[in-house]
């Protein structure tokens, strides 16, 4: 049988959920080639009122935020030396890595001239936030994807690169959590310029403050979520053990949050405040259900040591995350005389990138070793069509520098 023909039955044997998430990243595609095709303009609903709509507030603003856990583990593993949640950090990279590598996508199809993207590498304005983030994102994009090589060195043997990767561990967790603290605060900066149109409760001098800290909760809850996950649908080890241990840090992150939130509100901030019912019932939606109501779940012992109410209370915090970025970027600025509403390409662009994150995280996980601390519980073969060679049917191992296995 030829390559493509294995590829094609491998395709056949896959499971209907990952078929499906095939299908709206292939929509995605078609809706993101009509808007190269079409341009912005008559693909979108955005206007001289709204430049920025919902690629821009999910794809990007939110988006970030969502791909935290890789800096935030990475440093809680390798700075702090909690050397037992490493079981969780190469899960959290391949995370990290196809979400920024997806918001990269989202940047340049809300480019009016994408042709031009490269502009920022050649005419720097060292006065503009926009231009931070995007080095940033172009940096910590090619951090993650440097981390990320590790286990594809061990997956096909390279053993000198991946020797040389080990030794770059440190440098690049610190070049991650510099660089990450760098562009999730300036994420909140865009918006300081906002002063007359950003609604009172959430216009503030501290965003660039909350941006990050609600970044490092948000990213910590999407490693209990994808933990869990993982070992409910792909059958992998359950590290409830090691999730306990970091719903234990929670309550001091989101306690820290929601106290400079308060202070920034009460302190700093100008009224009036509730004038506006909806947004006065998106502000307590964010901010009660999303920070204070989880904040005090993750402060039992039985919610911490139970793995459907931890998920639930984590899956709460990226509510309030995903519903604040919508209130600053698009909401809390939203003229109730033109409302804006995302056209239908823009909809599936954005359900196609969410997909897209689905879908390359599950192939990930199912083709290359990121859960490496449990090896004898993944099956790591994969078909001739990807010319591999199925390492379960191999009796040897070679043990290389730091304890780490490469099977052969």
């Amino acid at each position: 049988m030829s390559a493509a023909g294995k590829i094609v039955d491998e395709v056949k044997g896959f499971h209907w959920f990952i078929k499906f998430m095939m299908l709206l990243v292939a929509t995605g595609v078609v809706a993101s080639m009509l808007r190269f095709i079409y341009g912005l303009g008559a693909t979108t609903n955005l206007s001289d009122t709204y430049p920025w709509g919902l690629w821009i507030s999910f794809d990007v603003v939110t988006a970030v935020p969502l791909a935290a856990g890789a800096f935030t583990l990475g440093a809680i593993v390798h700075c702090f030396h909690i050397k037992k949640l490493e079981p969780l950090v190469r899960p959290a990279i391949v995370t990290g890595f196809l979400g920024y590598s997806l918001v990269t996508i989202g940047l340049v199809l809300d480019l009016g001239q994408p042709q031009r993207g490269w502009h920022v590498l050649r005419y720097w304005n060292l006065d503009s936030p926009m231009f931070e983030v995007s080095m940033c994102v172009m940096a910590y994009t090619t951090v993650l994807f440097l981390e990320f090589l590790s286990p594809v060195a061990e997956r096909f043997g390279w053993h000198v690169p991946l020797r040389v990767l080990r030794w770059l561990e440190m440098p690049l967790v610190i070049a991650a959590a510099a660089i990450s603290t760098l562009h999730q605060s300036t994420l909140g900066t865009f918006f300081l310029i906002a002063v007359d149109k950003l609604h009172n409760l959430w216009y503030n001098p501290l965003l660039p403050l909350l941006f990050w800290l609600s970044a490092i909760c948000c990213g910590m809850c999407i490693i209990i979520i994808e933990a869990t996950s993982c070992h409910k649908w792909m059958g992998q080890p359950n590290e409830g053990t090691l999730l306990r241990s970091l719903a234990k840090i929670l309550p001091w992150i989101l306690g820290a949050y929601i106290s400079v939130r308060l202070y920034s509100l009460l302190a700093l901030a100008d009224g009036p405040f509730f004038d506006q019912p909806v947004l006065t019932l998106l502000f307590i939606l964010e901010l009660g259900f999303g920070f204070i109501l989880p904040f005090f779940m993750f402060t039992q012992k039985s919610v911490r040591n139970d793995d459907r109410r931890r998920v639930i209370a984590a899956c709460l915090v990226v509510f309030g995350l995903v519903l604040n970025r919508f209130n600053v970027s698009m909401f809390g600025m939203m003229d109730p005389n033109q409302i804006y509403y995302p056209s239908v390409i823009e909809s599936l662009v954005t359900i196609g990138i969410i997909a897209g994150h689905v879908l390359f995280f599950v192939l990930i996980a199912r083709y290359f070793p990121i859960f490496e601390h449990h090896p004898e519980t993944v099956d790591y073969s994969i078909p001739d069509s990807f010319h591999k060679i199925d390492t379960c049917k191999q009796s040897e191992s070679e043990t290389l520098p730091q304890g780490k296995v490469v099977r052969s």
